[in-house]
């Protein structure tokens, strides 16, 4: 596990997150806008902190599950506590910047999250999205059978030379990608789906950057 600049974490870590103009606690305002138990607010601000840390020790460009995305944007409604407080504490400007859903970005999803596992270990499900097995088992049962299926079509001739390689390249392929989606190293994704971003369905679509602006 890469050593930690145990100074900037605490500074990080301890940092007060701010009420609203109501004096709602920062939970608070997580629990009502999301719908979410005080337990997983807690939870999501803690993975946060650590979010920023990678991104205050990080040139490269990190971005963040759907859970902590929220988290950040809620951070930065707060622009005075956020800018003059947060990053100037950590002596860096961190923007927020759109990412989109293109494989550069989640590339940079992955490299966030091994050089997560190298400074803080596993993340935790829910906030950090891992792969479902469950999900992933039956996808390679239904591809089995469809590539068992295809090949007999293919003994039997029903199906033309030309479309033979599409009907077992295809699902092999397909198992192969869930096989290793159930690896320790294929665990974590980067989806778009809707769902609860609190529950293992998400992840974000912004990442930090050196040009501003606020994605989703």
């Amino acid at each position: 596990m890469t050593s930690r600049n145990d100074q900037l974490w605490e500074l990080i870590s301890i940092h007060p997150m701010p009420a609203d103009a109501s004096g709602r606690s920062f939970p608070d305002q997580l629990m009502d806008e999301h719908l979410i138990k005080r337990e997983t607010a807690l939870t999501a601000i803690k993975e946060y902190r650590k979010f920023i840390y990678l991104c205050a020790t990080r040139e490269a460009r990190n971005v963040p599950s759907k859970a902590v995305d929220l988290v950040w944007h809620q951070h930065m409604q707060h622009s005075q506590d956020y800018w003059d407080g947060l990053c100037a504490k950590i002596g860096k400007p961190l923007h927020h910047a759109p990412g989109g859903e293109g494989m550069a970005h989640l590339a940079d999803y992955k490299a966030t999250v091994a050089a997560y596992r190298e400074r803080f270990g596993t993340p935790p499900r829910g906030i950090w999205r891992r792969a479902s097995r469950l999900k992933s088992l039956f996808g390679i049962l239904f591809c089995g059978v469809f590539l068992v299926a295809g090949f007999g079509m293919i003994v039997d001739g029903e199906v033309p030379l030309p479309f033979s390689v599409a009907f077992t390249a295809v699902p092999f392929l397909a198992i192969s990608a869930l096989l290793h989606s159930i690896t320790p190293g294929g665990q974590y994704e980067l989806t778009f789906e809707m769902g609860n971003p609190f529950a293992d369905e998400d992840a974000g679509d912004c990442g930090s950057g050196d040009c501003g602006g606020c994605g989703d």
